[in-house]
């Protein structure tokens, strides 16, 4: 199997959804939601996934200030985060988890925190949390992570 490049996490997701390829590395709210919609699709569960970080930011000079402020705050309330969470999203708030198997037990890891934890230490550790046990680490590989790693190879 030859690897592909796409533009983002969502072309992934919907070109195994399309059966233009067999595997992608994709967030797991794009999975969930094209199999809510119908789409062919599951995802591996891990004990760590990553995520990515929105931000929320009101200008300086907005023309509505006091009702950019209040969307920033019902952005920021629970009710938003539930409604986020609902559609698939990890979001940080204690008690509000995707409506996934398990999603309270999965621990969510930034991407800004791995990039800089990587850069920090060598891109050879990156085996610590994607692959089997090497020089440096003395934790075993989840089942999880050896399924995926079987099913790369199968397909390969």
């Amino acid at each position: 199997m030859k690897p592909t490049l796409v533009e983002s996490m969502l072309p992934a997701s919907e070109r195994v959804a399309t059966g233009e390829i067999p595997i992608a590395l994709t967030f797991v709210k794009f999975a969930y939601s094209a199999a809510q919609s119908g789409a062919p699709l599951e995802y591996v569960r891990l004990e760590r996934m990553l995520g990515d970080t929105y931000f929320v930011v009101l200008g300086s000079k907005a023309p509505h200030p006091n009702a950019g402020k209040a969307f920033v705050d019902f952005y920021l309330d629970d009710e938003a985060m539930k409604i986020l969470a609902q559609s698939g999203e990890f979001v940080n708030r204690k008690g509000i988890y995707p409506p996934l198997p398990g999603a309270d037990k999965i621990q969510y890891l930034q991407m800004e925190v791995l990039e800089a934890k990587l850069s920090r230490t060598g891109k050879r550790n990156s085996a610590r949390f994607f692959c089997a046990k090497d020089a440096t680490s003395e934790r075993e590989p989840s089942d999880s992570v050896r399924s995926l790693g079987a099913l790369y190879q199968d397909l390969a």
